[in-house]
């Protein structure tokens, strides 16, 4: 009987573990964060309500932004702190990019796939497929994109 349940709490708490509850906050005094932001425009307007995300190409952890009226947006690491890690990243713009808890409060949600509708302005070549880069260092904190709806 003394097995059973020292096998149950075992199993438990890997499943718990496992889960995601009891994650711990990032120690950010260990992360190295430069605060990043910048500008993107759309055929030659500022195009707001954009996701801008930093993917870096090492390990894929990705920060992101939204853009405001103006264009303009600041990289978050996470929800609780700014900023992007150091290195080379590949820099992806989208209109149908939905954040949980960021940019969600608007969305609808299509009934047959459960998937949010929302439609994609940008063409892939800034999203999907994107060609954008950055490499972010000490000192260079300002990446402006400019797009264009279709190859010039």
């Amino acid at each position: 009987m003394r097995t059973n349940i020292s096998t149950l709490f075992c199993s438990l708490i890997i499943c718990i573990a496992g889960c995601g509850y009891g994650q711990a906050t990032p120690n950010y005094d260990t992360i190295d964060l430069i605060d990043v932001s910048g500008k993107v425009t759309f055929d030659g307007q500022p195009l707001a309500g954009a996701v801008v995300s930093f993917i870096d190409e090492a390990s894929s952890r990705m920060s992101y932004g939204i853009t405001n009226a103006d264009g303009k947006y600041q990289l978050r690491f996470d929800r609780q702190k700014n900023g992007v890690t150091p290195g080379s990243k590949i820099v992806k713009v989208s209109t149908s990019t939905v954040i949980e808890g960021v940019n969600d409060s608007d969305v609808v949600i299509d009934e047959e796939t459960g998937e949010p509708k929302a439609k994609e302005l940008i063409p892939p070549q800034y999203n999907v497929q994107s060609e954008l880069r950055a490499l972010v260092e000490e000192g260079k904190d300002e990446f402006n994109f400019t797009l264009m709806s279709s190859a010039q």
